[in-house]
């Protein structure tokens, strides 16, 4: 099971809590580090893919080319849309599973004019039916997921820009249903389509998307939250 986030930051206390560690790759060129080991029992890969959708993609792909991944979970930090129809959206430091990813940056134009790829007949994964913006998680794993931890099984939405006014955010929200807003998981779930790998996203709320000033932000507790729900996640994720 490869478990994958972005930042060292984001998994330095699951490392922490690894059993029988042991550094199981280094890739081709010593990118990405991948610590092998046991976490809540269950045998597991752990590596930091870095920012945005280029790195995540990059990761994923390059350790499920050396290793045998059966199932990937991504963890993290994420943002909070504002409800569908107004309203706040999830708390901080409250954790939520994936239904789906919503890439927000493939497609043709700006702002309320912008379309997904399905104006331009372009599908970003070749499923049938064609996978365009929207990636479906898995729905049994991630259902499982939601039930251990307590969590939300919620609409995820990425771009590699973080939102950075309101009423972007409302626009987002109400065209797309997200709830979470993060910069990866879209690239990992079409990565894990395209290979045929069960995957399951798991994000706690650091932010408010589109609150910009951190003196407002939860990092550390969102941390601490996803780290302990990861914990709980892992014991059920078997295919």
């Amino acid at each position: 099971m490869l478990v994958i986030g972005a930042t060292r930051l984001e998994l330095a206390q699951l490392l922490a809590e690894l059993d029988d560690e042991r550094m199981a790759l280094k890739g081709r060129r010593g990118w990405p580090a991948v610590h092998g080991g046991r976490l809540a029992g269950v045998p597991v890969l752990v590596t930091a893919g870095g920012i945005g959708k280029a790195n995540t993609a990059a990761a994923l792909a390059s350790v499920a080319a050396y290793l045998d991944v059966t199932v990937v979970l991504q963890v993290g930090i994420g943002g909070a849309y504002p409800r569908t129809g107004g309203g706040p959206g999830l708390p901080l430091t409250s954790v939520a599973v994936a239904a789906s990813e919503f890439d927000l940056d493939l497609g043709v134009g700006e702002a309320a004019a912008w379309r997904g790829l399905e104006a331009l007949g372009l599908a970003a994964v070749a499923t049938e039916p064609p996978a365009y913006n929207l990636f479906p998680c898995d729905s049994e794993l991630s259902t499982r997921v939601a039930k251990a931890t307590a969590s939300p099984l919620v609409p995820f939405a990425t771009s590699d820009s973080v939102t950075a006014d309101s009423e972007r955010a409302r626009h987002i929200s109400e065209a797309t249903g997200a709830a979470v807003e993060s910069m990866k998981g879209a690239a990992a779930a079409q990565v894990c389509i395209a290979l045929g790998l069960p995957f399951v996203e798991l994000r706690a709320v650091s932010n408010v998307v589109a609150v910009r000033d951190k003196a407002n932000w939860r990092i550390a507790g969102a941390i601490e939250a996803v780290t302990k729900a990861t914990l709980a996640a892992l014991p059920v994720l078997t295919v």
